[in-house]
């Protein structure tokens, strides 16, 4: 991309900084620089000097967030230009076509961010319909760029641009927006793929993320392993990928729990969509359309028992000071979800706050369930799917915890 770079930027981190960028650390913060010859634009080259003026690394430059850069390179100096970056993203996308490699999973991570070494982007794949989203404006410049080569190399009938809420879009950009068509037409309705042999529609213009959480799949599995002869509610269960997998599994009945009304009828014809798999169609579905808060609470009250109960909220943690906020949502869930579990039943404990560690999950879903006087039995503690892989602490955000009352 030099040879298309908008403009170049030198910078001098703090020892800190620098050394964290050495490291492999994708990020340099705002807090992190020491000098800057000049301001420029999201997307800008930024070169990055030691003290002595040795190169240290490469990587792009966002004037509008606290992440101000996003690294592509360290070490020695290499030529980044269009050629690196279709490299780039053709080892990403081959790699996710070894573990996907027949037609059971169409739909899937191509492009995990920091994660595959492509900083702030991110890409999934619906069948034929590739779904591109920025975390950050830096690469707006390269749009037309990345679009070629995504079309080069997957050949999609069509391409749809998401954006993250934190893009000024307008003051970079301004024909370009949120759910933008880049290529083909607007899907009329939803896409359908499949996932493990099961039929899924995603929403990838108006949808949460790119229109699915491709990142459970794992955990989805695990559940269908666990559901036989169970009576499953899935809390906070969006268009109800959970509650299929049970279904699939043979639970006796499946409660989808969500407050959006739209995605509780998504979950409804997902399972339409599956009706001509005997268990699927078998199960006994039903929908609550409430505050997972307020239901579970309802629901002891009504003395209602479950043989599982699967808890996988939003992310409670946007920011560093919304922690201790969210560990204690995630105890008073704990807590509720066990005032409706079976004796012999499984509890599904989830969080995907990447400012929330592993360890603290784990520890307060333990710890509230001990004081609620049913202390738990971990069975397995789980992560990431493989498409979704983890390169550096702050890319680990979703964890996972299968336990039953000791």
């Amino acid at each position: 991309m030099t040879d298309i770079a908008i403009e170049r930027v030198s910078f001098q981190l703090t020892p800190a900084a620098e050394k964290e960028v050495k490291k492999g650390h994708p990020w340099v913060f705002d807090k992190g620089i020491v000098k800057q010859n000049k301001e420029a634009q999201a997307g800008a080259f930024a070169v990055i000097y030691d003290k002595e003026r040795k190169f240290v690394g490469l990587g792009l430059y966002d004037p509008d967030s606290p992440i101000r850069i996003r690294m592509l390179h360290r070490g020695k100096p290499v030529t980044i230009d269009s050629d690196w970056l279709k490299e780039k993203l053709s080892t990403s996308i081959s790699a996710r076509r070894k573990i996907f490699a027949d037609e059971r999973t169409t739909g899937f991570r191509l492009v995990n961010g920091e994660n595959d070494g492509l900083p702030g982007i991110i890409a999934d794949y619906y069948d034929k319909t590739l779904v591109i989203k920025f975390d950050s404006a830096i690469w707006l410049p390269y749009l037309d760029l990345l679009k070629g080569i995504f079309d080069e190399l997957l050949k999609p009938e069509c391409i749809i641009l998401r954006l993250s809420r934190s893009i000024d879009v307008k003051k970079i950009s301004p024909n370009i927006g949120d759910g933008a068509v880049l290529k083909g037409s607007a899907p009329k309705g939803a896409v359908i793929f499949r996932e493990n042999g099961i039929l899924f529609e995603a929403e990838p213009i108006h949808g949460q993320k790119t229109g699915f959480f491709l990142d459970q799949r794992d955990n989805r599995s695990k559940v269908e392993k666990y559901a036989k002869n169970r009576d499953v509610l899935n809390v906070f269960s969006y268009t109800g990928g959970f509650s299929i997998y049970a279904a699939r599994g043979g639970a006796s009945s499946v409660i989808s729990l969500d407050l959006s009304e739209p995605a509780l009828k998504a979950a409804k014809r997902n399972f339409e969509l599956n009706k001509d798999d005997i268990l699927i169609a078998e199960c006994r579905h039903s929908t609550i359309c409430m505050d997972a808060f307020e239901a579970l609470g309802e629901l002891a009250r009504q003395k209602k028992r479950f043989g599982m109960v699967i808890v996988d909220p939003p992310s409670f943690a946007r920011k560093q000071s919304d922690v201790q906020s969210a560990v204690s949502a995630y105890q008073k869930l704990t807590r509720l979800a066990l005032g409706v579990l079976d004796d012999a039943g499984i509890l599904v404990s989830a969080s995907c706050s990447a400012r929330v560690p592993s360890d603290m999950f784990f520890d307060a879903v333990l710890k509230a369930a001990a004081k609620a006087g049913r202390p738990l039995q971990v069975m397995q503690k789980t992560g990431h799917a493989a498409d979704h892989p983890v390169g550096f602490p702050e890319g680990e955000y979703l964890k996972c915890m299968f336990s039953f009352v000791k």
